[in-house]
């Protein structure tokens, strides 16, 4: 996200080249001038990169300020004169406030390796939404590095929201101080009332539109040059205007969802991952989001349970499953009765009962890469050793050494961070600032009777929305739907129907969001992953690609309901299939700026 990059997920299959080397800060952004075409730059060795401007007001495209879309792209392993080009697939990774620039420069090639077929050869394009690291201007509500950490280290020193009817207080009152401070920066010009998604989507338009624009020089330009005319992509008419390919997981799912409804006669292919249901994201509820969370958690228990040795929780003596949560919660406990300190170096740390609930979020989100490793820190700090567990505790808080060893210790603030997730979610809501704490006390009781272990959590999200007071240019409230797709590209209809993707078990967006988003779009199917974790891209499974892949190029889908096995087990770790590692992608959930230690 950068709202959750750290809840990143692995996921879909394909035997993929090497993931690039480089960090997001290895290329510098202002050596590109932003221009109103797309003006490509060699970027990250193996990438090219541009910044798009477009209106800063979609609404009112007088206003003088605009924004520069920072777009990077990996190139088809075709020209897009061959016939086996199959067009442009659009990825984002989430959020939101997930950034394109890094999903690319870590998965990139394994979008294109999924996709791709002997037939079809596909470009992956990704950008920075609006707010959102390379593109700007960014939303940054603070100074300087010292700012936000200092804000950051207080949060954590407050405690989480239900530790005490003060500490609640407390954090009532830095949230809301934290909205003042970011309505101060929404001055003319700045970014936070333009960062919706409303706004992003009509900036996927335009970017469609200047790839039309680029290939048609392009192919004027090999025939002036004798070298033939342009291969169109797909069975696109090439007067027609360019469809959209586009790929997105959670908040994605919520884009593309958007895209659609608001554009659907740009559709080509639409596949979303991880659906998020539409209704309760603009109202601000994110009611609908832990329904199978606690299924989730027990699934890890019971197949720890089944899984013997692999599972380092396990004991030999054990009975049934409850043996071995029961020894976990007994760790929970004792650590409330008997926090644990230790000091490394000039360096407290500490541990309660939270810290035991917190390792499970992310381990929640990708199961196929943390179940291990949960079983092996709780198993561990059951025996004593508390390292693992104190790694999870002390991951969020800030470095400030060396901010504080800096001229005047005011370091610029990272272009990692920021607020771009923030004012874009808080913006495509309704307004929460009339929420209060009673308010909120009823409706985080209303999460626990979801789930228990990730309503604190979980309600963080809204809590950062309740001081939020600047209001957005535009909001997409819906309809979330589209008319019946025609494959002979008509006017206003989608060329294919969308294609609705999801786990069995997903801890933030139950498959049943789905059912209900798909139910919308006349044509749809769900196809369901038979697998834990956030996303159907958490697990590898060829069934997955190959429906993928067949959509991608003829835009079928295959019955509702369709149900993929999956090619690994979450216990399998080294001896999993190679082909299941694969993307990574921002997930749903509470920013790492706003997350208070729960």
């Amino acid at each position: 996200m950068n709202w959750i990059a750290r809840l990143a997920f692995a996921g879909l299959i394909g035997t993929a080249s090497a993931k690039s080397k480089h960090k997001p800060t290895d290329f510098d952004w202002d050596t590109i001038t932003p221009t109103h075409q797309l003006e490509y730059h060699p970027c990250y060795d193996e990438y090219n990169c541009t910044r798009l401007i477009v209106p800063l007001d979609w609404l009112d495209e007088g206003n003088p300020h605009t924004v520069a879309l920072a777009i990077i792209k990996l190139a088809a392993k075709v020209p897009d004169s061959d016939p086996a080009f199959g067009g442009t697939i659009f990825a984002n990774p989430g959020g939101p406030g997930g950034s394109g620039i890094q999903l690319m420069l870590s998965e990139g090639h394994i979008f294109q390796d999924t996709a791709d077929t002997d037939r079809k050869k596909y470009e992956i394009l990704s950008w920075d939404p609006r707010g959102v690291q390379f593109t700007s201007p960014k939303a940054e509500c603070f100074e300087d590095q010292l700012a936000r950490g200092t804000d950051k280290v207080q949060r954590l020193a407050i405690g989480p929201l239900d530790a005490s009817p003060d500490a609640l207080r407390r954090q009532w009152a830095r949230i809301h101080g934290y909205g003042k401070l970011c309505s101060q920066g929404a001055v003319n010009g700045s970014i936070i009332p333009f960062a919706t998604t409303a706004s992003t989507v009509r900036d996927m338009v335009a970017i469609l539109d200047k790839i039309k624009e680029l290939r048609d020089d392009e192919a004027i330009a090999r025939v002036d040059g004798g070298g033939g005319g342009v291969q169109k992509p797909m069975q696109f008419r090439d007067e027609e205007p360019l469809r959209m390919l586009y790929w997105g997981f959670s908040y994605g799912s919520f884009l593309g969802n958007t895209f659609a409804s608001m554009f659907p006669g740009r559709v080509g292919r639409i596949i979303v991952d991880g659906i998020v249901d539409a209704d309760d994201y603009v109202a601000g509820g994110w009611k609908t989001n832990l329904q199978d969370t606690e299924k989730l958690i027990e699934y890890f228990y019971k197949t720890c349970f089944t899984s013997g040795s692999k599972c380092a929780l396990h004991r030999s003596e054990d009975k049934k499953w409850e043996d071995i949560r029961s020894r976990v919660l007994a760790l929970a406990k004792r650590l409330d009765n008997d926090p644990y300190s230790t000091v490394k170096g000039k360096v407290i740390s500490t541990l309660t009962g939270y810290d035991v609930i917190d390792a499970f979020k992310q381990p929640m989100y990708h199961p196929f890469t943390k179940f291990l490793t949960l079983a092996e820190r709780l198993n561990s700090a059951i025996e004593g050793n508390y390292t693992g567990l104190l790694e999870n505790a002390t991951e969020d808080i800030p470095p400030l050494d060396g901010v504080c060893l800096a001229p005047n210790a005011t370091l610029p603030v990272p272009s990692t961070t920021g607020d771009g997730g923030q004012a874009i979610l808080c913006g495509d809501a309704e307004d929460a600032t009339n929420m209060t704490m009673a308010d909120y006390r009823a409706y985080v009781s209303e999460l626990v009777e979801q789930s228990p272990t990730f309503a604190g959590y979980w309600s963080q999200i809204r809590f950062a929305c309740t001081g939020w007071d600047v209001r957005p240019k535009w909001r997409y409230t819906g309809p979330f739907s589209t008319p019946e797709h025609d494959p002979a590209v008509v006017e206003g209809k989608p060329a294919a129907p969308l294609l609705f993707m999801s786990s069995r078990l997903d801890p933030v967006t139950p498959l049943r969001n789905a059912y209900k988003m798909s139910a919308r779009h006349p044509g749809s199917t769900v196809v369901v992953q038979e697998s834990v974790g956030h996303c159907a891209a958490e697990t590898g499974s060829k069934c997955s690609k190959e429906i993928i892949q067949k959509y991608l190029e003829h835009g079928i889908v295959p019955e509702d309901g369709t149900v993929c096995e999956p090619d690994c087990d979450p216990w399998d770790g080294d001896d999993c299939l190679p082909s299941t590692k694969g993307i990574r992608v921002a997930g749903l959930g509470p920013s790492p700026e706003m997350l208070i230690s729960w």
